[in-house]
């Protein structure tokens, strides 16, 4: 069994593999295809995997993997073909996802409040 389960994921890793070198060649070949002043190395292919073969810069590496004021959970890759997980976006997914499936337990019952009790002194002579 474990080694049809290699078997399975070895298939699997290879699929990946010849799916992101085809969208690497696709994307080449699409800028290629255009004269070379209008070719910008960076876009989508087939209107929607992102591709950047611009050199990166440290600010859109950073706001990438780092953006905190956005929540999408993914950002166009900032060199090559495909998205990367935005960090903040990811914990926060997370933390929502713990809180959400922590039991709530139901607050405990306030008990009810009794008046105070009074000591009347008993005096001698009544």
């Amino acid at each position: 069994m474990l080694k049809n389960v290699r078997s399975e994921l070895g298939d699997l890793g290879w699929l990946i593999r010849m799916a992101t070198l085809a969208a690497v060649a696709g994307a080449i070949y699409r800028e290629l295809r255009l004269p070379p002043d209008e070719r910008t190395w960076h876009g989508r292919l087939l209107g929607y995997v992102p591709y950047d073969f611009r050199l990166p810069t440290p600010r859109r590496v950073i706001e990438a993997f780092w953006n905190p004021k956005s929540t999408r959970l993914f950002h166009d890759q900032p060199f090559g073909v495909g998205w990367v997980v935005n960090v903040p976006a990811a914990l926060a997914l997370i933390g929502g996802l713990r809180r959400r499936g922590e039991t709530t337990r139901p607050a405990p019952r306030a008990r009810p409040t009794r008046p105070a009790r009074t000591r009347t002194s008993k005096t001698a002579g009544a």
